[in-house]
């Protein structure tokens, strides 16, 4: 008995020691730092700067973690792609979280223009735990567009603002949809406007050369070649003002497009004038351009708008004619007469419909209760056929005179006897 005895001891112990292993392998293998929650802080007016925090959990009932926070990178969502270094976020944070303890880490983005932005931003969560390393990866989205956000989000920050809805994030919705200043907001990666905020080129020139040859030009979001000279187009279109003017990839191509619109009628006869006396023609001799299409764009485009104008005064006067007209048979009464003769038509018409069948049998049974009491034996067939003759032609709207239904009568009535006497 003993030793059975000191068997189930060795058992238990071997069970709980078993349970034990179990335990801490699973407890080991659990992460020690879990994120419980993450954010952007409400919006303050005047505010220089974005704040986003994360908060951590140690989940540890003994073990102390040390922390190193640190973001990754912020993208901001665009119209066709996302936008992925415009935002920094600072400072790296370094901290020391005791068992089941929580700390709230707090990152500053430094940024204007607050507003109508959406986007994310990943951090990467480095921590020891006695001897321990792990880290976590966290990306936290964050989106301050007015119509879409809650208003506790913002604060005093639409504080005596008017709110707009825009079509776009590049439009401020504080600022009657106006463009935004793309520079504030994208912090130099986009500063030209063009129906939204686009990236600017870089332009790269020769490293070797003394000067700069390159040059970026902020008003065209275009970069320049300085030692390109001045070309045709560029001296017409800043002299005149007229058209349009495309600089093509060959030099010696020169094209100057003309707008169509009723606007530049006499633009157009200016540059048919400058064609004519060869204002347009560059002074280098051995090249010659050629601006027979810009000649027959400027031809046609003044056919068109004198047409188009003729078009528009002809439909004014029709319409101003055909007012009076009208105004003129409405105080004659003619109108009037024209609209009762329209009625008298449709009424015609709501007598001319045929009949049901129950107003036939009582009209045949009325007729021939008159037939049997009033009529003669001679005439009763010869008057209910002309009742049916006459009803079928009442009905295709043929008049008829007295004279005609008694003559009929009258005719049938002296037949009748003969056909009586064949009877008989």
């Amino acid at each position: 008995m003993s030793a059975s005895k000191e068997t189930m001891k060795i058992c238990h112990t071997v069970i709980a020691a078993s349970r034990f292993l179990l335990v801490m392998i699973i407890i080991n293998n659990i992460n020690t730092l879990s994120i419980v929650d993450k954010g952007i802080l409400p919006l303050t007016k005047n505010s220089v700067a974005l704040q986003f925090y994360i908060d951590i959990e140690n989940n540890s009932r003994l073990k102390l973690c040390t922390v190193h926070a640190s973001h990754q990178k912020c993208c901001l969502a665009g119209q066709e792609k996302d936008i992925c270094r415009v935002l920094d976020i600072y400072p790296p944070s370094d901290d020391i979280i005791k068992p089941r303890d929580r700390r709230t880490f707090l990152y500053i983005s430094p940024l204007i223009h607050q507003h109508d932005l959406e986007g994310h931003c990943t951090f990467e969560i480095e921590y020891q735990c006695n001897t321990k390393f792990d880290k976590l990866n966290a990306i936290l989205p964050f989106d301050t567009r007015v119509h879409e956000c809650p208003k506790k989000l913002f604060g005093d920050y639409l504080r005596n603002e008017k709110i707009s809805a825009c079509d776009t994030l590049d439009q401020d919705s504080l600022d009657s949809c106006l463009p935004v200043h793309c520079d504030l907001k994208y912090l130099g990666h986009r500063i030209h406007y063009k129906n939204k905020c686009v990236d600017i080129p870089i332009c790269i020139g020769n490293l070797y050369k003394e000067l700069p040859d390159i040059v970026y030009v902020p008003d065209s979001n275009l970069c320049r070649n300085l030692e390109m000279p001045i070309t045709l187009e560029d001296v017409y279109a800043i002299t005149s003002g007229l058209g349009i003017a495309t600089q093509t990839t060959t030099e010696d191509n020169t094209y100057v497009e003309v707008k169509s619109n009723c606007s530049t009628i006499s633009q157009n006869i200016n540059l048919i004038r400058d064609l004519m006396y060869g204002r347009l023609y560059p002074y280098t001799k051995g090249k010659i351009t050629d601006f027979s299409k810009c000649f027959t764009s400027a031809i046609l485009t003044i056919i068109f708008c004198i047409i188009s104008i003729t078009a528009v005064l002809f439909s004014f006067i029709c319409c101003v004619k055909t007012t009076l007209w009208l105004y003129k048979q409405g105080s004659d009464g003619e109108i009037k007469k024209h609209w009762q003769c329209v009625k008298r038509r449709f009424k015609r018409k709501q007598k001319c419909k045929d009949k049901s069948v129950t107003d036939k049998e009582v009209r045949n049974a009325l007729l021939k209760e008159v037939i049997v009491k009033d009529i003669p034996m001679e005439l009763r067939d010869s008057v209910v056929n002309i009742c049916d003759r006459m009803e079928k032609e009442v009905c295709k709207r043929q008049r008829y005179r007295k004279e005609d239904i008694g003559s009929q009568i009258s005719l049938l009535h002296g037949s009748s006897p003969v056909e009586s006497d064949g009877e008989e």
